[in-house]
């Protein structure tokens, strides 16, 4: 027999039957506790009525009367003072009888049920009294010290049929508490799980594509509300990762869109008829660029989705931030020295355990970022440094600035501060994104501030690492 799933079934059927087991054991603990008292009543008026024959024995013995020998009879008579406790005939009534020293049965009362046997006489060092009971006769019986046997009883039936009324009784109250209890049960296990019918309800819902949905909670404080609050946050992420792929594959597919576009144009119109040698170069050249420009917009698809698929290969090793920001610097000096843009480098060692090419990547990302920010003529200053067991870069620039309600979602993939900007010209914003995933896979934390005409500053930091000494680092004029 297989358990039922359903937990409102399972609550009820352990309640009831923790609650039958209760009510069980109450009644069968008040029933022994009636019968009981019942019997130990009964005995009382048995035992006072055996009492009665032995003070009636006794007191024939003291007026000089003996039992007569073997092979005599002689008539046993109770005292005229308890002759009353054995009136009546009915078999409901008290009866006594008497036996001899050898066995024989010296006298019984007129009511008494026939045959009667003789209990055993008790051995040694055990009680010259006792109880028995035999079918719905209850007796009491004694032994005097010279042998006689004197036994009184009486029917038990009227007892019987009472404990039996009482124990009808019992069964129809603990039923009726049962039953009542068991429907309070279930009214009250329905309201209890009423919550998580709810919550199923609307994680329905949001499987079947309605991501604002989301759970009312009544308290809290309360588990189900703690679960619900839970579930409501874990919603909220998943309609926000939701709405970031939808705006990511749009986004990809727009840039993507752009340089096959320029493609297609470019060799369509060279197609249709006879070009010269110079106006197939520059279509060529044309071709050439966005193939370039395509091949760099899918290596940062590819970074990116490596980085959400959780595929990064773990190669952290020993590496120090400032040789990192030095080599990467060295080759674009030639470009900041076209545009006469100053690059200060304040590199003290900054050892630290990640991938040194990633977080070269970092470096140049942030670097190209503020050389496509910063005016000619500008300044960019970068610096690393040790603070507080962290190894830190820190790039700052000359150029515009960004508005705060842009820095919040800088790091967002394909978002520009400034719309103005052509796809063409203007990179496809994946930059940013690309240096807060390797941040976030190292461990690392990567912020900004920024003022708008006064530049920007990017941080990073990550945790350092004792090394060994770094080789001493060229800084250009």
């Amino acid at each position: 027999m297989m358990f039922p799933e359903s937990l409102r079934l399972r609550l009820q059927l352990w309640h009831g039957f923790l609650l039958a087991a209760v009510l069980t054991g109450f009644a069968f603990g008040a029933y022994r506790y009636q019968a009981v008292n019942e019997m130990r009543r009964v005995d009382a008026e048995i035992r006072l009525r055996v009492r009665a024959v032995t003070d009636s024995l006794v007191s024939s013995r003291g007026q000089g009367v003996r039992p007569p020998p073997p092979g005599m009879e002689r008539e046993f008579k109770l005292a005229p003072s308890r002759a009353g406790l054995f009136d009546g005939s009915d078999m409901s009534d008290y009866y006594y009888a008497v036996w001899r020293r050898d066995g024989a049965e010296w006298a019984c009362s007129d009511n008494a049920p026939l045959p009667i046997e003789r209990p055993d006489r008790p051995k040694d060092n055990e009680p010259l009294q006792g109880e028995r009971t035999r079918g719905e006769l209850r007796e009491a019986f004694t032994f005097t010290p010279p042998g006689e046997c004197l036994l009184a009883g009486r029917s038990i039936a009227p007892e019987i049929a009472a404990l039996r009324r009482y124990a009808r009784w019992l069964t129809v109250i603990a039923g009726s508490v049962l039953a009542f209890a068991l429907a309070i049960g279930w009214w009250i296990t329905s309201r209890a799980l009423r919550p998580i019918t709810i919550i199923a309800d609307s994680a329905k819902r949001i499987a079947s594509g309605d991501l604002s949905e989301r759970i009312p909670v009544r308290s809290a404080t309360s588990e189900l509300g703690h679960l619900s609050t839970v579930l409501n946050d874990t919603f909220g992420q998943l309609e926000s990762t939701f709405a970031r792929q939808a705006r990511f594959t749009a986004d990809a597919a727009h840039e993507l869109r752009t340089p096959v576009a320029i493609i297609l144009s470019q060799a369509q119109q060279v197609l249709t008829r006879e070009r010269d040698t110079a106006t197939y170069q520059r279509t060529l050249e044309a071709c050439v660029d966005a193939a370039r420009r395509l091949n760099q917009l899918t290596e940062s698809m590819l970074i990116l989705a490596t980085h959400d698929g959780d595929a990064i290969t773990d190669n952290h090793e020993a590496c120090d931030l400032a040789i990192i920001t030095q080599d990467t610097a060295a080759p674009l000096q030639p470009l900041c020295e076209d545009r006469r843009i100053g690059i200060e480098l304040d590199l003290n060692p900054a050892p630290c355990i990640g991938d040194a090419l990633r977080l070269s990547q970092i470096v140049l990302n942030l670097l190209i970022n503020a050389l496509d920010h910063t005016p000619d003529g500008g300044r960019i200053t970068l610096r690393t440094t040790t603070e507080s067991n962290h190894a830190r870069f820190i790039i700052t620039d000359s150029g515009c600035g960004i508005a705060g309600e842009h820095l919040p979602h800088l790091f967002d993939r394909f978002y520009r501060a400034d719309k103005s900007r052509a796809r063409t010209t203007g990179g496809a914003g994946l930059g940013l994104s690309i240096c807060k995933a390797i941040a976030d896979e190292h461990g690392a934390v990567l912020n900004v501030t920024s003022e708008p005409g006064k530049g920007s500053t990017f941080t990073l930091s990550i945790l350092s690492a004792k090394t060994g000494a770094i080789p001493p680092l060229a800084v250009p004029s």
